[in-house]
């Protein structure tokens, strides 16, 4: 079934859709700026002139200019959208664009659609994990003493952009030895020694879907500590995925992973959620974490899995791959081999 009767099928109140990604998810139209409107029984497209000729011809709903959008509502009188990621400017814009409309904030129905991928998301997505770990490998390749992590980063950007993707999911965190200590570090001009670990969190985007992905990389001989830390996220990890089926709720793989963090007296170095979803955004609903949404695992969804422990003056250890529920159970698109 076509995405926007989906969503035509799920609605009570008509709803605007106007956040770049939705708007791309049900149109397939790269817009920079649009509203979608759909009800239960019309959908119609504004766009500027920018963007006229060329919806007009792509899209298969009607399609206006920005300026008609009065002429078109005056006989509606409430419309949705989503409260979370409208900002309170764009929200009073609506307000003084269209002001004999009431508006409504709901949770976006596009999201939870966008939960759930089909075959064709699915396929991409794995071009995009493809295309990471292809990279992985060629910067792993190029780790030696004194290269700097700005340099890494640089050279996974040339591999993937010369190998068929369109841009890079964020800025890639390669992290040398202490710095793999800070789960957001950014890639900067620390220069490799030998004897240090290595923390590589990279993702490329094909066809607008983003992978993600992080490694470990053992540059010498790490420190034992780093070694035990890198053992229990391994296995921590491993335990959460091989859970991972429909019908589970998602906050259990959470709670699988701190309960393991607890056994191994660990737990306070694990500073953040386990995983996110992933799509055409790197970061997309739902959040992992055990005092998260109450969600039931679907075929189809598509997840990251990436427990860490993190040890200031020391280092880090984060293991992170991709996972999509199946039928029966799952698929890594990270797994060996």
């Amino acid at each position: 079934m076509d995405r926007i009767q989906k969503l035509m099928q799920q609605l009570n109140t008509p709803y605007l859709v106007e956040q770049t990604d939705d708007l791309y998810y049900l149109t397939g139209l790269n817009l920079s700026k649009g509203r979608l409107f759909v009800s239960s029984s019309e959908v119609c497209l504004f766009v500027d002139g920018r963007y006229f000729a060329f919806a007009k011809r792509q899209f298969s709903h009607p399609v206006f200019m920005w300026e008609e959008q009065k002429a078109y509502f005056a006989k509606q009188s409430t419309i949705g959208f989503d409260g979370a990621s409208t900002t309170y400017d764009a929200y009073l814009t609506l307000q003084k664009e269209l002001p004999h409309i009431t508006w409504v904030t709901s949770p976006s129905p596009v999201k939870m659609l966008r939960l759930v991928k089909d075959a064709s998301e699915i396929a991409i997505l794995k071009k995009s994990a493809k295309i990471t770990w292809a990279g992985y490998q060629e910067i792993v390749r190029r780790l030696r003493v004194g290269v700097s992590e700005e340099e890494i980063a640089l050279d996974f950007e040339i591999y993937c952009r010369k190998n068929g993707a369109s841009r890079l999911s964020f800025d890639p965190i390669i992290a040398f030895g202490e710095n793999s200590a800070y789960p957001h570090h950014r890639a900067g001009k620390t220069r490799l020694e030998q004897d240090q670990i290595v923390l590589i969190d990279i993702g490329a985007v094909v066809d607008h879907y983003s992978a993600d992905m992080t490694r470990m990389v053992h540059f010498g001989t790490i420190d034992p500590q780093l070694l035990h830390f890198e053992q229990i996220v391994q296995q921590a990890q491993q335990k959460a995925i091989s859970q991972v089926r429909p019908g589970l709720n998602i906050r259990e793989l959470d709670r699988i992973v701190r309960e393991e963090f607890d056994r191994a007296h660990v737990k306070q170095l694990y500073t953040h959620s386990l995983g996110h979803g992933i799509g055409l955004e790197t970061h997309e609903y739902p959040r992992i974490r055990i005092d998260g949404d109450d969600l039931v695992l679907q075929p189809g969804m598509v997840f990251t899995i990436e427990p860490g422990l993190y040890q200031p003056g020391l280092g880090g250890i984060r293991i992170e791959d991709m996972v999509l529920v199946t039928a029966t159970g799952y698929e890594n698109f990270f797994a060996p081999g």
